[in-house]
């Protein structure tokens, strides 16, 4: 089977602000493609990422929905990684899929009220695998801190044997497609799997 996993740039993050005069709310739209990966501002302490200059591409929601949709129609299964607050540019979502959780216990406080602790994992297992007979039970959430790597969105190598055993990956007949590649973790670890299986 054909599988894939994308950990794209996530959607741009919106807040309600009540600071008009007149007391009335204001969405501000802060760029998430654009600071981590492309020509935006970030803080000089800031995880640094590869440039891309085609980044703000993934601050429209209209380009995740077209990467769903690519998804759907190319692979068997597949998993996308995004922001809680993300999940919205997706929706609907296929029937089939489930909304996993990425637990992060050493998340970095930002400036809101809600330490944000965890990151979705959209996942449509293949048919034929879904079924806890088809190679037992993957919980729906993983308690793993991110790496220790200097690179924005890396993702820690459990992550990616998590994601891969949620999908019901067969490394004897499956094909898994890495479509951000990034640091390469993910990469690698899909490498170690096929290594040891």
């Amino acid at each position: 089977m054909r599988l894939a996993i994308a950990d794209p740039p996530y959607p741009p993050h919106r807040t309600e602000r009540f600071d008009r005069p007149d007391g009335s709310a204001r969405i501000v739209t802060r760029s998430r493609a654009r600071r981590w990966y492309g020509d935006g501002t970030r803080s000089s302490d800031q995880l640094v990422a590869d440039f891309h200059p085609d980044a703000a591409e993934w601050d429209s929601a209209a380009r995740h929905r077209e990467l769903l949709e690519h998804l759907v129609r190319e692979y068997d299964g597949w998993a996308i990684a995004t922001s809680p607050d993300g999940l919205e540019v997706y929706r609907p979502l296929p029937i089939g899929c489930n909304v996993l959780a990425w637990v992060k216990p050493n998340a970095v406080p930002g400036g809101h009220r809600l330490r944000q602790t965890w990151e979705a994992v959209i996942v449509y297992v293949p048919a034929g695998r879904r079924s806890g007979r088809a190679g037992g039970q993957v919980p729906t959430h993983l308690i793993a801190a991110p790496p220790a790597k200097r690179f924005a969105g890396a993702k820690p190598d459990l992550w990616t044997r998590w994601v891969l055993e949620a999908l019901g990956f067969d490394a004897a007949t499956d094909t898994v497609d890495d479509l951000f590649p990034g640091s390469g973790a993910v990469s690698a670890a899909i490498q170690s799997m096929v290594a040891t299986s």
